[in-house]
């Protein structure tokens, strides 16, 4: 089929592929935010009293460090200390190790799955491209999504099971800190998490469509009737609303 350019079908595929393109983006944003929860010391928040080198006021907990305002002499001449989270530390509890290698494998596995879209989008618009081969990237980037979605999943969870049932932390002796804090509350980096991960599951079923590159041109012929153009622009308008995927061409 001959697609010329200004024909209604080539309005409708501008229109689908824009829809793509949003879905691009999100998941652009999802990654953002993976990566933002792996990296901001904002996972637990503890409220702590009359600790000596602390005084009273938070320690936030992340994955990778724990972080507080020191004072060693409480004289109120307080400045911002950080100490790393890491595996010479056996006696840290096994959900923060965990979340470090799940997110981390995350994020990676939600880059690639970007470059995989970005692949399949660009060949998207290549007439000599057969729709299975385009098919095949976007599938393997909805199973990227759907094993990063997953991961952070579980690494949240965990980490929130952990909050809400006051799980203590023996941190190591050097560090001066308590074991379990007056009050502790779940940090914006778990939230974040969620949102993250909710966005990588719905975009891997999006991106799992069985037939998204369903052909419109073997429905309609262009060169028909006034009333021909007409049911194929209804046809086309509900794969819109279906959230159809742009045209392929066999």
């Amino acid at each position: 089929m001959q697609v010329k350019e200004g024909s209604l079908v080539v309005r409708w595929l501008r229109l689908v592929s824009g829809l793509q393109l949003c879905s691009f983006l999100i998941d652009i944003v999802a990654w953002i935010m993976c990566i933002a929860s792996t990296a901001v010391v904002n996972w637990r928040v503890w409220s702590v009293e009359n600790i000596k080198g602390i005084g009273s006021g938070n320690i936030w907990i992340g994955i990778w460090q724990v972080c507080f305002w020191k004072d060693p002499s409480n004289d109120g001449n307080s400045f911002w200390h950080c100490e790393d989270l890491n595996e010479q530390h056996p006696s840290l509890p096994r959900e923060i190790f965990i979340a470090q290698d799940l997110m981390a494998l995350a994020s990676i596995m939600n880059s690639a799955a970007l470059g995989l879209i970005s692949f399949a989008l660009y060949n998207v618009f290549e007439p000599r491209k057969h729709k299975n081969f385009v098919l095949t990237f976007f599938r393997l980037a909805a199973f990227l999504n759907l094993v990063a979605g997953i991961l952070v999943l579980i690494s949240v969870v965990w980490n929130t099971s952990a909050v809400l049932h006051n799980g203590k932390i023996v941190f190591p002796e050097d560090f001066e800190l308590p074991q379990i804090p007056s009050e502790q509350h779940i940090g914006p980096s778990i939230y974040l998490g969620y949102i993250a991960a909710g966005f990588q599951l719905l975009r891997s079923g999006k991106l799992s469509d069985p037939d998204p590159g369903r052909s419109f041109h073997t429905r309609m012929d262009l060169r028909g009737s006034g009333s021909d153009s007409f049911v194929l622009g209804l046809q086309m308008g509900f794969d819109v609303l279906q959230v159809r995927r742009p045209l392929f061409y066999d």
